[in-house]
């Protein structure tokens, strides 16, 4: 995920505009080697609206929505899963040991709370925003973190490599 040094990946209305390109291309590139991405509804709407030129590097990416609306309608490309179990689930049945997580708050806190996250790639923006959309979703659970790597990325971007302690 990509979050600004105060931990907020979206301004309250969704906007992402601080997050820099070079945020974009690391994301393809980790979404590309593991093949498979888990995004929410709320992301899903944002991403929907952004210029098609992005989602092409994402096209041999599997990617699915998680959506309580089992009527929600998806482009072709997208899949639908309405629990975080599901979501595996139907990954798992396509072969992949592997997947990416990348928001919104309220899914980085559903897979956190039943303890579904193994590691935490952050890179971390340059930026301070003062209010927005934090990168979990206040809710109660405590996942302790252990720290396997940190690299300055291009523009400022510190990125921290996390392994969730189970």
């Amino acid at each position: 995920m990509a979050v600004s040094l105060n931990g907020v990946i979206a301004g309250e209305d969704g906007n992402e505009d601080f997050l820099s390109h070079d945020n974009w291309i690391e994301f393809t590139k980790i979404s590309n080697k593991i093949g498979c991405l888990i995004w929410g509804r709320k992301t899903y709407d944002s991403v929907k609206t952004w210029n098609k030129s992005y989602l092409e590097s994402l096209s041999k990416v599997e990617k699915v929505i998680l959506s309580r609306d089992p009527q929600m309608q998806l482009e072709k490309g997208f899949y639908l899963a309405s629990t975080p179990q599901l979501a595996l689930e139907m990954l798992e049945k396509e072969g992949y040991k592997e997947v990416i997580l990348t928001g919104g708050s309220t899914n980085n806190s559903a897979f956190a709370k039943e303890n579904l996250i193994d590691e935490i790639i952050l890179d971390i923006e340059p930026v301070i925003v003062g209010t927005g959309i934090p990168l979990f979703k206040p809710v109660n659970f405590i996942n302790k973190l252990e720290l396997l790597s940190s690299k300055s990325l291009s523009n400022g971007i510190l990125q921290l490599h996390y392994s969730v302690v189970k």
